[in-house]
Formats: C-alpha cells, sequence, structure tokens
C-alpha cells in the first residue's frame, strides 16, 4: 500500500484524499508538519513538500496532479473534455490562494504587502466570479475537486471567496458537508495521529 504524506491543513493533501476515497483507493497517511522538516518527510522528499506519495516500490511521486495521476488515473480520462478545465482551475486556483496565505503568514510585519498578494488577490477576483456554475451533487471528479478548492478558499481568504456567485457560494456550502469533505476535514485526519 502506498503512503501519502499530508498535514491536516494542505489543500493539496485533502484533494488527493479526496480522490483516493471517490475512488477506493486505500492509502496509508502519515501526517507531518513540512515546516518542521520532518526526517520522515525530509528523507524521501528533501524539499519537505505536501502532499507527497511513496509508493510500495519505494518511489516518489510530488505534485498533486502527479498524485492522482499515480492513484487514480482515470480521473483525467473519464469525460476529460468536462473533467480536465475543472481541474485545471482547481490546482490554479489553489497555487494563487496558497501563494497569498503563505506570502502574508511569512512576511516581516515591517515591511509592505509583497505585490505577488495583490496581484493573486486581484486574479482570484477576477476568476472566481467567472466560473460556471458548479452542483455540489455532481458525480464529476472536476467538481468536486474544484469544489474543495472553492471551500479551502472560502475558509483561508473569505474576502476572495464572497467574488463568487450566489449559487455557488451555495453549491461549495452544501458541498462542504458531504461525507466526503468530512471524511477529508482536518478534524478526521487529526484522529488518524
Amino acid at each position: 500500500m502506498a503512503t501519502l504524506y499530508t498535514s491536516t491543513t494542505s489543500p493539496y493533501g485533502r484533494i488527493v484524499l479526496l480522490i483516493a476515497k471517490l475512488y477506493g483507493v486505500d492509502l496509508k497517511v502519515e501526517l507531518v508538519s513540512p515546516l518542521d522538516l520532518p526526517e520522515a518527510l525530509t528523507t524521501i522528499n528533501p524539499f519537505s513538500q505536501v502532499p507527497t506519495l511513496l509508493l510500495d516500490n519505494g518511489d516518489v511521486i510530488t505534485e498533486t496532479a502527479l498524485i492522482i495521476q499515480a492513484i487514480a488515473p482515470q480521473v483525467y480520462t473519464d469525460n476529460s473534455s468536462y473533467n480536465l478545465p475543472r481541474i485545471a482551475k482547481a490546482l490554479t486556483i489553489l497555487f494563487q490562494g496558497v501563494r497569498v496565505v503563505s506570502l502574508t503568514r511569512f512576511a516581516h510585519h515591517e515591511d509592505r504587502p509583497h505585490p505577488f498578494v495583490q496581484r493573486s488577490c486581484e486574479l482570484l477576483g477576477n476568476a472566481l466570479p467567472n466560473l460556471p456554475t458548479l452542483q455540489a451533487d455532481s458525480q464529476e471528479s472536476g467538481d468536486k475537486i474544484l469544489l474543495c478548492a472553492l471551500a479551502w478558499i472560502g475558509f483561508r481568504l473569505p474576502e476572495v471567496f464572497d467574488t463568487l456567485s450566489d449559487a455557488n457560494k451555495h453549491a461549495v456550502a452544501t458541498f462542504a458537508n458531504t461525507d466526503l469533505m468530512k471524511q477529508t476535514s482536518p478534524e478526521a485526519l487529526e484522529l488518524l495521529a
């Protein structure tokens, strides 16, 4: 069984776990704090990034999109003309959001905000209102990944989340209360520790 190294708060790790649950993929989950440079993680991934997937044969895969490809390749082939654009949007939204949170969290207090903070917030503010209307009960993996990404934006960047359409805010709120999201929540992951 492959081992997934992640943290309870990683939005990328949550997406991988969501896909694993959705497709019935068994993973051993090792919770780590990548900022602490844990030896268990840095031994296999010197960049101390999560998620990191350690395969049974000892190979290591990093990057969310590649981990998904490794554990559930059908995510990229099932209804690909529908799902791939949504997955791309989700990962890009997360990239911009994580950049804002990281640059804000680790900024020196006497410094001005990093210019990428404003730029990323503006990009998200332009993109989110133009997303397709999502349905919380959609069976498409692309929608589930996008809804998961938007739930993280809602938690970490509520002012950006507010730029979503009311229909998509409702879809995210409904999706956030599904069993799938509850099973991959930080609270559920903490029970694994």
